[in-house]
């Protein structure tokens, strides 16, 4: 009976303890879940705080883009702007410049040469072509025939014909090419040359009989041909 007695105890003992494995088993699986529950839900609350900091960064980006292509407009803005009125106060100092060059009667004198001169050839080009002649030894004009005559106007119409397509072609190409070296510089050099003219004109022009106008041409020509040509040079090299 005893042993009887105490193989019960022992069972009950025994289920006693499976039930307890059983209630720690079920607490287990129950932590696990709520352990994996929290960990799922505290990642996703750090992956909803990364989104939300990269989408703040995202803004700030932006924003700071925003402040950088505004403030570069702004600062190209404000140099096209000094570089308008600089261009704008120096061309009206360039004209007060010219008006003052046009008050010398030195000056005026050259500049009615310039334009006097080609209107001077245009005529006589004019006059040879309806009666073409030429000198003799005696200074007497001698008459050509009809055919000869009209040969010689066909001539000299293609003559002048070429030779204006190629000055304009010429011109044009050395207009582009000036574009491309001009600049402040040249600005500058114009003013510095007109005030030169101004100044000492009169004084050069009892040294040199040249005439001024044509004077000033050529030092600014000359002046860009060698910039042409050291920029030429330069990207050679």
């Amino acid at each position: 009976m005893k042993s009887r007695s105490e193989q019960e105890l022992l069972e009950e003992e025994i289920k006693d303890v499976r039930d307890q494995n059983s209630k720690l088993q079920i607490q287990v699986n129950q932590s696990s879940v709520e352990a994996v529950e929290q960990a799922q839900q505290k990642q996703e609350e750090a992956e909803k705080k990364v989104r939300t900091i990269q989408c703040q960064y995202n803004k700030l980006q932006e924003n700071e883009e925003t402040m950088k292509e505004k403030a570069d407009q702004k600062i190209k803005s404000l140099k096209q702007e000094m570089k308008e009125k600089t261009s704008f106060w120096q061309m009206v100092y360039i004209i007060f410049l010219v008006f003052e060059m046009i008050k010398s009667t030195v000056v005026q004198n050259d500049l009615f040469a310039c334009i006097k001169v080609p209107i001077r050839v245009w005529c006589r080009y004019v006059e040879w072509v309806i009666r073409p002649s030429e000198l003799n030894i005696l200074g007497e004009k001698e008459y050509f025939s009809t055919e000869w005559s009209w040969c010689l106007r066909v001539m000299a119409i293609v003559i002048v014909v070429g030779i204006v397509i190629a000055g304009e072609m010429f011109v044009l190409k050395k207009i582009e090419q000036y574009r491309r070296v001009w600049d402040k510089y040249s600005i500058r050099f114009i003013v510095v040359s007109l005030e030169m003219i101004i100044i000492s004109g009169d004084a050069l022009r009892r040294f040199m009989p040249i005439n001024l106008v044509v004077l000033f041409g050529m030092i600014n020509i000359a002046v860009m041909e060698i910039r042409i040509y050291c920029r030429g040079a330069n990207e050679i090299h």
